[in-house]
């Protein structure tokens, strides 16, 4: 059985998305949409009711991620070894290292200066 990748699928078909156009993205312009699509998701997960609509725009937000760090020059392999370090972070933490406090998961003893 053929065990899939979501986000290098995802990486390989917005490159590839880029390339048909002969297209590759700046900053700026990929900034901008950047902050465009996000403000959709917002505005869809406030309205709420359409969860199809919400994870539409999710996913758009995350197409344009790639096309940010496109621009910036940022490998497609470095995103992906970061997200899974995001990942194995996020794993590690527990109510004994982290507490919920103003919005955010911080760590319970902040690290000395």
């Amino acid at each position: 059985m053929t065990q899939t990748d979501p986000l290098r699928d995802l990486i390989r078909s917005t490159l590839d998305f880029y390339a048909r156009f002969d297209w590759q993205p700046e900053l700026t312009g990929a900034a901008k949409v950047f902050q465009e699509e996000v403000a959709e998701l917002l505005e869809a997960a406030h309205e709420g009711s359409n969860k199809d609509h919400i994870a539409e725009e999710a996913a758009d937000v995350m197409v344009t991620v790639i096309g940010v760090c496109q621009a910036a020059g940022v490998d497609p392999q470095l995103l992906i070894d970061q997200l899974y370090a995001v990942v194995a972070k996020n794993n590690a933490k527990t109510h004994e290292t982290h507490i919920y406090l103003d919005g955010k998961i911080r760590r319970r003893h902040p690290k000395s200066s």
